[in-house]
C-alpha cells in the first residue's frame, strides 16, 4: 500500500512492460479515419465521405486499423467500388491490422496495381471474376502501397505519439516494444521524446522486409544504409531507444502458415514471406553485426521453420548473446516449446490477440487450433524464456485484461484452452519482471531500492481481487522515472 500528499492510496506494482506493441500505429490510428465507429459498410463508408470532404481533392485518406469486418453487419471487408462511394478524387488506404487493407480505384492505380500485375510472393491481391482486382490486398501486396504513401506532415505523427502514449500511461504501462517503425517514424519517434511528449519507455523496431533487402543489394548493404542515417541497436534519445529489427516471416489470422488447411479455405494453409534458407543467412549477417531481430511467426509452419532458421544461423555465427533473435508471437508453438527452449530463444507472446480475434480466429483455423494458442502453462512449465505482451492496437490495451484471459482463458468466442492458463502471479511476473529482464531494463520490474521509479497504483489489489474486477480495474496513478504521467499533470 502507498499513501502521500501527492499520491493516492492503493496497491503498488511495477509499471507493465508490454513486449509487443505497436506504439506507433496506434498513433497513426490516432490520427487516421475512426471507422471502428462503424456498424455497417455504408456507416464506414460516410466516416471516409466525411474525411474526404476536407481534404483536398489528390490526398491520400488513411484510415485507423483498429477494427474488423465481423464488427460490420455485413462481416466482411467492402472492396474497392464500394470505397468509391466515399471518394473518387482520392486514393483510399482503409487500414485493418497490419496485414490486411482495401484500397479503392484511385489508390489501387496509385500502387500500380490492375489486371496485369502479377501475384506477388509472399501476399496477396484480391481479384474479381474477370482477374480485376477488387481492393483487398494482404501483407507483402501491402508493401505496394505502403510504398507510395506520403510523408506525414511534421509534428503530425509527435501530436499523434503524446496522445497515444498518455492512454498507454492511463493503462499502467512503463514500457513497450514497438515491433514495425519505418526509419521516417524513428525520426519522428526521436523528435517526439526530445521534446519530452512520451509517457512511456519505447524500444523500437525498424520494419524490414526480403523486398528492402533485395533494393539495397545484400543484408550488410542494408544494414550499412541504416546505419549511415545513425540507426543502429541503442540509439536513441530521453525515453526511446533502438532495439533492432522487425522481420515477418507469415500472415494473421488469414494467412499464418499452417501444417494443415484452414477451416474456411479448403487447400489453402497460409504463406511463408522469406525462403527458410534466406531467412537464416538474413538472421546470422544481423547476428553477427550486433544487430537483434524479432521475427513474426505465427502458424505452427512458420514457428517449426523460424526456429529452424535460428538453428541454422546459430550453427553459421557460433553463439550469440541472449536475446538477439527472437520470436514474435509463437502462436502455435506447443509442439516446438523443447525445441525454442534448447534454443534459448525468447518468445514475445500475446494473449490480447484472442480477447481482440476470437472469433475470427475459430471461423478461420476451427476451435481447436484456436484453442491451443498461447499454450502459457506449457510454456511455463518448458522453461521457455518468455514475456507479455498485446499486440496493440490489434488486441485490445489493458494489460489487466490481458491477464484476466491468460488465467481463465475467457475470450468473445467463450473459454477456449483452459488447460493452457497460468496462475495470476505469473502472469504479472511475465507482464513485469520478465519482460524487464528482456530488455536488459535496470533492477528489472520490481519494487526495490535502485529500481526505476516505474509504477502503477490500482485503488484494487490486481493479484488477489475476483477475477472478473481485472476487466474494470483501472490504475489510480502511473509513475514513470518518479514523474507523475497518469493522471497528467
Amino acid at each position: 500500500m502507498c499513501s502521500s500528499d501527492l499520491y493516492p492510496t492503493g496497491t503498488v506494482l511495477p509499471a507493465f512492460v508490454d513486449t509487443h506493441n505497436h506504439l506507433m500505429l496506434a498513433a497513426r490510428n490516432i490520427l487516421g479515419v475512426p471507422v471502428s465507429q462503424a456498424r455497417d459498410i455504408p456507416q464506414l463508408v460516410g466516416l471516409i465521405r466525411d474525411r474526404a470532404a476536407g481534404t483536398p481533392p489528390g490526398r491520400w485518406i488513411i484510415t485507423a486499423a483498429d477494427w474488423h469486418e465481423l464488427q460490420l453487419a455485413e462481416r466482411r471487408l467492402p472492396t474497392a467500388a464500394e470505397l468509391d462511394q466515399a471518394t473518387t478524387s482520392h486514393p483510399v488506404l482503409l487500414q485493418r491490422g497490419g496485414h490486411n487493407a482495401v484500397l479503392n480505384s484511385a489508390g489501387l492505380r496509385a500502387a500500380g496495381i490492375g489486371p496485369s500485375t502479377r501475384a506477388v510472393a509472399g501476399g496477396f491481391i484480391a481479384r474479381d471474376e474477370h482477374g480485376q482486382p477488387s481492393g483487398w490486398i494482404q501483407d507483402a501486396a501491402l508493401d505496394l502501397a505502403r510504398q507510395v504513401l506520403p510523408t506525414l506532415p511534421a509534428g503530425a505523427l509527435g501530436a499523434g505519439l503524446a496522445q497515444a502514449s498518455a492512454q498507454y500511461a492511463a493503462h499502467g504501462l512503463g514500457t513497450v516494444r514497438d515491433p514495425a517503425v519505418t526509419p521516417e517514424e524513428w525520426r519522428s519517434y526521436l523528435q517526439a521524446a526530445a521534446a519530452e511528449r512520451l509517457s512511456v519507455h519505447s524500444h523500437a523496431m525498424i520494419f524490414t522486409t526480403p523486398s528492402a533487402i533485395a533494393a539495397a543489394g545484400s543484408v550488410d548493404a542494408y544494414l550499412d544504409s541504416l546505419e549511415n542515417q545513425d540507426i543502429r541497436p541503442g540509439a536513441g534519445t530521453g525515453r526511446v531507444r533502438l532495439w533492432g529489427l522487425k522481420f515477418v516471416l507469415d500472415g494473421g489470422v488469414e494467412a499464418a502458415a499452417l501444417r494443415q488447411p484452414y477451416a474456411d479455405r479448403p487447400g489453402y494453409s497460409g504463406e511463408l514471406m522469406w525462403d527458410p534458407a534466406e531467412l537464416a543467412r538474413a538472421l546470422a549477417a544481423c547476428a553477427e553485426r550486433g544487430w537483434p531481430v524479432g521475427t513474426h511467426a505465427m502458424g505452427d509452419r512458420a514457428v517449426a521453420a523460424l526456429l529452424g532458421a535460428i538453428r541454422d544461423a546459430s550453427e553459421r555465427t557460433g553463439p550469440f548473446p541472449a536475446g538477439t533473435l527472437v520470436v514474435e508471437h509463437g502462436g502455435l508453438i506447443g509442439d516446438q516449446i523443447a525445441s525454442a527452449a534448447g534454443l534459448g530463444v525468447h518468445i514475445t507472446v500475446q494473449q490480447a490477440l484472442l480477447t481482440g480475434l476470437g472469433p475470427a480466429f475459430v471461423a478461420a483455423w476451427g476451435p481447436d487450433r484456436t484453442a491451443a494458442l498461447f499454450p502459457w502453462r506449457e510454456l511455463v512449465d518448458g522453461s521457455a524464456w518468455i514475456s507479455a505482451g498485446t499486440d496493440h492496437p490489434i488486441g485490445p490495451l489493458d494489460p489487466l485484461r490481458a491477464v484476466h484471459g491468460m488465467t481463465t482463458r475467457a475470450t468473445p468466442a467463450g473459454v477456449l484452452g483452459p488447460e493452457h492458463a497460468i496462475r495470476r502471479a505469473e502472469a504479472l511476473r511475465l507482464y513485469t519482471v520478465a519482460g524487464a529482464q528482456f530488455l536488459g531494463l535496470p533492477a528489472p520490474g520490481t519494487l526495490s531500492p535502485g529500481a526505476p521509479a516505474d509504477l502503477v497504483i490500482y485503488p484494487a489489489d490486481p493479484v488477489t481481487c475476483p477475477a472478473e474486477q481485472l476487466l474494470d480495474l483501472t490504475p489510480a496513478a502511473t509513475v514513470l522515472d518518479g514523474q507523475l504521467t497518469y493522471p497528467a499533470g
